[in-house]
Parts: structure tokens; C-alpha cells; sequence
């Protein structure tokens, strides 16, 4: 019998053997280059900060408006900053935190806060750590964050005399994460709005890694693997907590699930950022009583197509009766 064949095949599998290395050699070594990207506060674009402008237009629309620093939370509690505005008898109302995305600041939600003023609700406005003014190595998607947010609200009690007790929450996008992990089981939070947010973590984490490093989603699988398992580690080391404690356990459907708040869940169509196929679990996992829009002609919130710029009148019609109904004493 012919030895060829089995040359051949043998060949065949050598070269099989190779390429399996080299693509196991490859996502290692793009785990090493992209894991840090994964928890960087640095986003895709560089985001603008207009800060005198944003806090020139506050005091010009309020009674009061501050930026005032606070402690993060205690595993890692860096400076932040965070910006209160007021129509004035701050006690009395109800108060909304913004919550931007993944290498944005507070300055971006200027529109949201006017609006918010103008229906007489105070805001408080994070930049989030490793953002804008605040302090932080890296972001960790609501595992510190949830502790910074308390300690914000605490200040803000403090310092204008705020009612702890009575919140909304606006995020947007990588925002979600923390708002979801604030808010649950919070019985402070009386009403959640989500705009562009994601369920599906792993998922969100190939398609950033995509968008980041231009390698197709298809080919990074491994290396989106290892590089969630790197940033976990990097966290978990910096602020001395076990396997399960770091943020493998922030998963926003299991924060969703413990969320008692009504909640209005807002993502365009054809956002191309966090993809509406992203949302996962997380919609059957908040409470039936969600109202969910899906904006057809919009994209990502905070970006040129967002849902505001597309269908303003409607979106400012469902803002304004979701908060003033949820948030009333």
C-alpha cells in the first residue's frame, strides 16, 4: 500500500497543529495588548470637556449650581468629582444622577440637566472615576462605582441638604452598569432610565475589542477570554478581593433581576456601538413593568444619531412623564 496518503494526511494535520498554534499564540498575545483596554477609562474617541461652559450654563438655569470633590469607595477611595445643581429648595425635590459612558465626563449631559431643572428636579452629575476631574486607575463597571455613587449622594445630603431618599438615575451606555449595580435592591432609586446599555458582557467585551483593535469579532473569541480574565485579575489584585468578589460577579442581568424600580429601557436600532442584540437577557430580567422604545432611525446615545437628536419631541415628551410621575412625593 502507498505511503503518500498517509504523508498527506499527516501533513495535513502538521499544518492543522500550526495554525491552531499560531491562532492560540495570537489571541495571547492580543489579550496581552487589549486587556487593559477593557477596564481603561479611555474610550474610542477622544471626549470633549468643556467644563467652564457646562458650569456657566448650570448657574445661569439654577439657584445653585457646585462641582465638589468626594471620597470613591473605600477599597480604592480616590478624590472624584462630582457637579450639583438646584432650582433652589433642594430638600424639597427630588434629585437625578447622570451617569455617562466609557471615556466620557459630566459635561455632556448639559441638555439632560437643563431639562431636568427646568422640571424642578435637583442633578447630580459624576464624572465618573478615571473620568473628567475624578481620580481612578481603571473602571469596573458598578463593582466600585456603586460605592462611589453612594458616597456622592452622602456628600451631596451633607453639603446642600439633598434628600438621599428619593433618586432617579439616567445612563447612558457603558453608564448602565453602574446604574444597574446602584440601583439594585436600592429603595432610594424611584425611577431608572437605560439608554443604550448591554446585558451581555462577554459580548459587548468582543465587539469593543473589535471596534478598538480592528481584528474581526469573529477571530477574537479567545483572546476576548482571556483578556476579561486579565482585567479581572488587575482589578482584583489592586484592591486585595477574592475570585468570585471581582467582576465576573457584575453581571448587569443579575443586577437587573433585583432592580424594584419602574424603568424605561431606551437603545436605537442602528447603534452601532452597543448593538441591540447586546441587551441579552437584560429585558426580561428588569421588571415587567419596563416601558421599552426602540428607536428605529437612532444610534448610540450621547452620539450624532442618538434618540434625542432623532425624535426629540417624543423623547422629551417620555422623559419628562417618566421622571415627574415616578419621583413625585
Amino acid at each position: 500500500m502507498s505511503t503518500r496518503p498517509w504523508k498527506a494526511i499527516r501533513g495535513l494535520a502538521w499544518s492543522g497543529a500550526a495554525a491552531a498554534g499560531a491562532y492560540v499564540a495570537g489571541s495571547y498575545a492580543a489579550a496581552v495588548a487589549l486587556g487593559d483596554a477593557l477596564i481603561s477609562p479611555v474610550g474610542l474617541a477622544p471626549g470633549r470637556d468643556d467644563r467652564t461652559a457646562f458650569l456657566a450654563a448650570l448657574r445661569q438655569e439654577s439657584e445653585r449650581a457646585e462641582e465638589f470633590p468626594h471620597r470613591g469607595d473605600p477599597r480604592d477611595p480616590v478624590e472624584l468629582v462630582c457637579t450639583f445643581a438646584s432650582p433652589g429648595l433642594s430638600g424639597r425635590r427630588a434629585t437625578i444622577l447622570f451617569l455617562h459612558g466609557k471615556g466620557g465626563n459630566a459635561t455632556e449631559w448639559l441638555p439632560d440637566a437643563r431639562r431636568a431643572l427646568a422640571c424642578g428636579f435637583n442633578v447630580l452629575v459624576p464624572d465618573l472615576r478615571g473620568h473628567g476631574r475624578s481620580g481612578g486607575r481603571f473602571i469596573t463597571f458598578g463593582l466600585l462605582e456603586r460605592g462611589d455613587l453612594a458616597n456622592a449622594v452622602a456628600a451631596a445630603k451633607e453639603r446642600f441638604g439633598i434628600d438621599a431618599g428619593r433618586l432617579g438615575v439616567h445612563a447612558c451606555s457603558y453608564g448602565g452598569s453602574p446604574a444597574l449595580q446602584f440601583s439594585a435592591a436600592n429603595p432610594a432609586v424611584r425611577a431608572l432610565w437605560l439608554e443604550s446599555p448591554f446585558g451581555d458582557a462577554p459580548a459587548m467585551a468582543r465587539h469593543y475589542l473589535h471596534l478598538k483593535s480592528g481584528v474581526p469579532s469573529w477571530a477574537l473569541g479567545l483572546t476576548t477570554r482571556w483578556a476579561l480574565a486579565r482585567a479581572d485579575a488587575r482589578v482584583r489584585r489592586a484592591i486585595g478581593l477574592r475570585r468570585e468578589e471581582g467582576l465576573e460577579a457584575m453581571d448587569p442581568v443579575r443586577a437587573a433581576e433585583k432592580i424594584r424600580c419602574p424603568v424605561a429601557l431606551v437603545f436605537g436600532k442602528r447603534d452601532q456601538l452597543t448593538l441591540p442584540e447586546f441587551l441579552g437577557r437584560l429585558e426580561e430580567a428588569l421588571p415587567r413593568t419596563t416601558t421599552v422604545w426602540e428607536v428605529a432611525a437612532a444610534g448610540h446615545c450621547h452620539h450624532e444619531d442618538q434618540p434625542l437628536s432623532v425624535e426629540t419631541e417624543e423623547y422629551e415628551r417620555r422623559w419628562k412623564e417618566f421622571f415627574a410621575s415616578r419621583l413625585e412625593e
